[in-house]
């Protein structure tokens, strides 16, 4: 029997490794299995397989306290089975380390699909990896998978339940209720990962995922982008009699010249800007989704709306609320030109007329910039970068520009003339 040992595990989405004991506990028996634990990567020793201890990293005797009473444990699980002569197996081992470390009760013998993806959620919750939105999306898989189980199939889940008729039988159900593929995909794909995370630790012999199961595909939501001279129109527009208003309109254009998300151009504080040595000002913040930092030069127009507030931005509102004002702040500027999108639902193809302003949302700001940037000819891997786009492929789809808009910036091309 060997010694217990930790790994990290990276992920290049966040700065935390996840920590995993890895264990040969008996000749062609090998255990892996995740802590809880968590460890800024800069502060884990691979040499030691503990957190370093740093003062800037307070957690470090905490952390290093809870894997020494983990090594123990599982070292004691291994031979407490060599002298009562038991067979012990990773679904065991790993059953006695969740009760020792809470994670399961003592009585939870039989897998349950919906304890196990509470226990799922409730480790990621506690997890600085994972985001608020990305727990919300597990939240609302787990809620949705319920309601099926309660309301139409009237019983529990087992993890045998999960085949590839299981998800075309639910993806069917969710269709019926009104949800578009995209929705449908995201709740059944969640599903899927929280499936595998399962399997990966074995909690259950009866599941085992294959590959095809999904059965709703994702396809790029319809969505729209202001043009420059629609931005300056929106620039223009006088809104002092409505400062609810004017203050949505001015975040939202910061967001179309920076290409920066919700999330960012609603927390951008005036240490955020610096002067570089050509004299020109620049904007520098690390992406809260990504934890990427871009350095995004500042446009005049935005120069013009930093410096009504003097550099000091207005007080963000709720994603949901700032859509709505947005949406008045549209229809007041005359953004009503008729736009057809194309949804899906359920397979079939529904085309849709909507003024333009019923279609301005956040997520319009970053579709604008990518798009009036592409445009302008600013190269690519420079627009990517403050997007955040780590693909060309991924990046097109965010470019919304009509088959007449194409013909038109390639027409000057001399292979054109």
């Amino acid at each position: 029997m060997r010694k217990p040992r930790f790994a990290p595990k990276a992920d290049p989405r966040f700065p935390h490794f996840q920590i995993y004991l890895q264990f040969t506990y008996s000749k062609g028996q090998f255990l892996r299995y995740y802590t809880g634990v968590t460890v800024p990567k800069e502060y884990w020793d691979k040499d030691k397989e503990r957190a370093k201890p740093d003062r800037k990293f307070s957690d470090h005797a905490e952390i290093n306290a809870q894997l020494n009473r983990i090594e123990t444990e599982a070292a004691q699980i291994a031979l407490r089975s060599q002298y009562n002569k038991s067979d012990l197996n990773n679904e065991i081992f790993k059953k006695e380390l969740d009760t020792f470390l809470g994670k399961r009760e003592a009585r939870d013998e039989s897998p349950n699909v919906f304890r196990y993806i509470t226990s799922f959620i409730e480790e990621r919750s506690a997890n600085p990896n994972y985001s608020k939105s990305s727990i919300r999306v597990y939240t609302t898989t787990y809620n949705q998978l319920k309601a099926y189980a309660d309301n139409v199939l009237r019983r529990d889940l087992s993890f045998a339940d999960f085949n590839h008729k299981f998800f075309s039988e639910y993806s069917n159900h969710l269709f019926t209720l009104g949800y578009g593929n995209n929705y449908v995909h995201k709740l059944t794909s969640n599903l899927i990962t929280i499936l595998k995370e399962a399997d990966r630790r074995e909690v259950s012999p009866d599941l085992k995922i294959k590959s095809g199961w999904l059965v709703a595909t994702r396809e790029e939501p319809p969505a729209i982008y202001l043009t420059e001279d629609e931005l300056t129109v929106l620039q223009n527009f006088d809104l002092s009699d409505t400062p609810r208003l004017a203050r949505v309109r001015d975040l939202f254009l910061i967001g179309c010249h920076t290409g920066l998300r919700f999330s960012d151009f609603t927390r951008i504080k005036p240490g955020n800007f610096k002067k570089g040595e050509n004299g020109k000002i620049y904007l520098e913040m690390m992406t809260q989704k990504t934890g990427v930092k871009v350095t995004i030069p500042v446009k005049s127009e935005v120069r013009e709306i930093l410096s009504r507030y003097a550099y000091q931005l207005p007080k963000p509102i709720s994603n949901q609320n700032f859509n709505e004002y947005l949406k008045e702040v549209g229809v007041l500027a005359g953004l009503t030109e008729p736009t057809m999108l194309t949804r899906f639902r359920n397979g079939q193809r529904i085309n849709q007329t909507f003024p333009k302003y019923e279609l301005m949302t956040t997520h319009t700001a970053r579709r604008s910039f990518a798009t009036n940037a592409y445009k302008a000819s600013v190269p690519v891997k420079y627009i990517m970068a403050v997007t955040g786009h780590t693909t060309e492929r991924e990046f097109y789809k965010y470019v919304r520009i009509q088959p007449d808009e194409h013909a038109l910036l390639v027409s000057d091309n001399p292979f054109f003339k």
